[in-house]
């Protein structure tokens, strides 16, 4: 009859004293926070049997994991989000906000403590315009010391605190950091115009800072009038255009189509961030809000264009989204 291990039992299961040893070395690791080293001096094992142990004490059940979410988030719809459309990341706030400025204000503010967590002096951050981008910049406070980009240009708004080049600028500020701006509006009527205006000294120089890019924060536009800087920019033969080439989103005058793929038709008379430098951008960061269809449909379709990393939105929004991604 062949010998039993000492770690191994008549069944093939780690013996009592090796699955005590296990809960010892668990506890020191997870609780106590000794290193693997130093738990290995303590009890005159090597490191890499720590390690082993560890791994024996998680499989077997003797160390249960719980990750408790704060209160006011919604973690299981966070997961199924991120799971859905292959996200990095995603945050569902449970706002308690039935109005659209309340939901857009919790997560520009939400949005502004993971910028303020996550940036280091080296990153290049690009900024969207708009009604949440405003709010985000004023929520800013934290000195990060890094350098901050116009992603496009604009169009005045009575319902926007500060132009494009403003909200930048104001971010900077507010961080201690550097700010790259230019003076443009977002979309001109001809691809002619746009190109004398990218060739213009000053705007050439900001545009190059788009290719450098290595976090970005972006709104989502619906394609419907009220809703869309871009659109809102056009006249009604060019908004008719695009709406029949199914354009259903816009993020920074990047046009998208329900199936999450650019939609070209307006590329050559925007100023400002292509589709292709923003997919190349590693972290970009999405905030959508709003109970409207038309609203989750863009964030389903920006969403599937696989351009966004991480969303931040609310409980409402995130579950229409989701409704579309069945």
């Amino acid at each position: 009859m062949a010998k039993t291990s000492t770690r191994t039992g008549t069944a093939g299961r780690p013996s009592l004293g090796a699955q005590a040893l296990a809960a010892v070395v668990a506890r020191r690791f997870f609780v106590e926070g000794l290193t693997k080293v130093e738990i290995a001096r303590q009890l005159g094992i090597s490191r890499f049997k720590v390690a082993r142990l560890l791994t024996e004490a998680q499989d077997s059940g003797l160390v249960q994991i719980q990750v408790v979410a704060p209160s006011s988030l919604d973690g299981d719809l966070a997961e199924s989000l991120r799971g859905a459309f292959g996200l990095r990341a995603a945050y569902v706030l449970r706002t308690g906000e039935d109005t659209l400025l309340g939901q857009r204000r919790r997560v520009a503010e939400f949005t502004a403590g993971l910028l303020e967590e996550s940036v280091t002096a080296e990153d290049v951050v690009g900024l969207a315009w708009g009604r949440t981008i405003s709010l985000l910049t004023s929520a800013l406070g934290a000195d990060l010391g890094c350098r901050f980009v116009q992603l496009a240009g604009a169009l005045p708004r009575p319902d926007v605190e500060g132009s494009a080049v403003d909200l930048v600028r104001r971010a900077a500020e507010a961080t201690r950091s550097s700010a790259t701006t230019f003076y443009a509006p977002l979309a001109v009527p001809d691809a002619a115009t746009a190109e004398g205006l990218r060739s213009q000294s000053g705007i050439s120089e900001a545009l190059a800072e788009l290719d450098r890019l290595t976090k970005a924060v972006v709104s989502v536009g619906a394609w419907r009038p009220g809703e869309s800087t871009a659109l809102d920019s056009l006249g009604t033969a060019d908004q008719e255009a695009l709406t029949a080439a199914g354009v259903v989103a816009e993020v920074t005058g990047v046009l998208l189509g329900r199936d999450g793929r650019e939609v070209q038709a307006l590329a050559d008379r925007v100023i400002g961030v292509t589709g292709a430098q923003l997919g190349a951008t590693p972290d970009v960061t999405a905030m959508a809000c709003g109970d409207l269809p038309a609203r989750a449909e863009a964030t389903a379709s920006v969403l599937r264009s696989g351009t966004v990393s991480t969303l931040v939105t609310h409980a409402s929004h995130a579950r229409a989204v989701l409704d579309l991604a069945r």
